[in-house]
């Protein structure tokens, strides 16, 4: 099984995001987890926790694919829950056993990764899905220069 850069590991980014951010819509999750993962990209930390590259914004395309695809396996084991919002769309949330899992993730990597998710969430504040990925493309543009 692969572990980098495979469902596995956005589905326990994603119960992470859920954790800290409560009910949100799937740009968000997106939004929230490239800010997190590139945060020195997103001058929100001193370091990117994927590394430096100039193509981080390039990974839009292929992370909205696993986020789906986590997403999908956390509802299969009922981990996430689905919800439908009048102003937001369909939005997710995690379930009282999904709570109970990822409260048992106790590592260095999702301590630090949570502290530069609470910095992103605060950072994007109420930004609609344009604004956030106009911001995110600009801060990705801004380093890659």
């Amino acid at each position: 099984m692969k572990l980098f850069n495979s469902r596995f590991e956005l589905a326990l980014r994603v119960m992470l995001i859920l954790k800290t951010a409560g009910k949100i819509a799937k740009s968000k999750i997106l939004a929230l987890d490239l800010m997190s993962t590139y945060g020195k990209s997103c001058k929100i930390t001193n370091e990117n926790f994927h590394g430096n590259n100039q193509f981080n914004i390039s990974e839009v395309a292929i992370r909205k694919k696993l986020i789906d695809q986590a997403i999908a396996y956390l509802r299969l084991y009922e981990l996430v829950e689905e919800l439908y919002d009048s102003k937001m769309g369909y939005t997710y949330r995690l379930t009282n056993n999904g709570r109970k899992v990822i409260d048992q993730v106790n590592d260095d990597y999702s301590a630090s990764y949570q502290k530069t998710l609470r910095k992103a969430i605060e950072l994007t504040g109420k930004k609609d899905d344009v604004q956030l990925f106009s911001m995110l493309s600009k801060q990705f543009d801004a380093e890659a220069r």
